[in-house]
């Protein structure tokens, strides 16, 4: 079992204080810990947490914090919730990759891949979703690559095994954490696997 754990230190100067975050991954074996993950309990329930994660509130209420001060806990979700979650449902880094996970266990979506084009096709000023990205004087053009591959939900974790652009890009099983209004994913040693996810109910909307 594990937990994923938010520590905020605060230093007052008159009523205005600078807060700084830092992110841990701890093991289970804490002895004030329950020792199933299935005995943690949502602050509105996982039902409710998920419906506010798909309707995009924004982590209304707390997504999985425990009431701990000065450290926010964030239970690990078990193989149940896991499967609740994704099924039928997307994982997506904007602007990077947008995964879709079917009730029959397969993997669709797209990966944005940028390529470099004329700088005259990019507009002096950013066009939301015309399909180019201007940065640095580099003018490059979003393509989608088709992504193909497998998901399954088993002992806590995220298992998945996808490719785009002709060969296996993640191989990997993660344990899964709601922080917030994002989705976390962490590897076996403990460091937390690239940015943070948005789930979006049902298939991801283009970017």
């Amino acid at each position: 079992m594990q937990k994923f754990t938010i520590k905020l230190w605060s230093a007052a100067a008159g009523t205005v204080a600078a807060t700084a975050m830092a992110t841990q991954a701890v093991a289970a074996g804490a002895p004030q810990e329950p020792a199933d993950p299935a005995e943690f309990v949502y602050p509105t329930g996982f039902g409710k947490a998920l419906s506010l994660m798909l309707a995009g509130e924004g982590g209304e209420n707390g997504i999985g914090v425990h009431k701990v001060w000065p450290t926010l806990s964030f239970p690990a979700l078990t193989t149940e919730q896991i499967d609740q979650a994704v099924t039928g449902n997307s994982l997506v880094i904007p602007y990077h990759y947008a995964h879709q996970y079917s009730d029959d266990g397969k993997v669709g979506g797209y990966n944005i891949r940028y390529d470099q084009v004329e700088l005259s096709k990019c507009p002096t000023t950013e066009i939301p979703n015309d399909g180019y990205l201007l940065y640095e004087g580099v003018c490059s053009a979003q393509v989608k690559e088709p992504v193909t591959g497998t998901w399954e939900a088993k002992d806590n974790k995220l298992c998945v095994d996808i490719a785009w652009a002709g060969k296996t890009q993640i191989e990997d099983c993660v344990t899964v954490f709601f922080v917030m209004d994002s989705v976390a994913f962490v590897k076996d040693d403990g460091t937390v696997s690239g940015k943070a996810h948005s789930l979006k109910k049902g298939a991801a909307p283009d970017m």
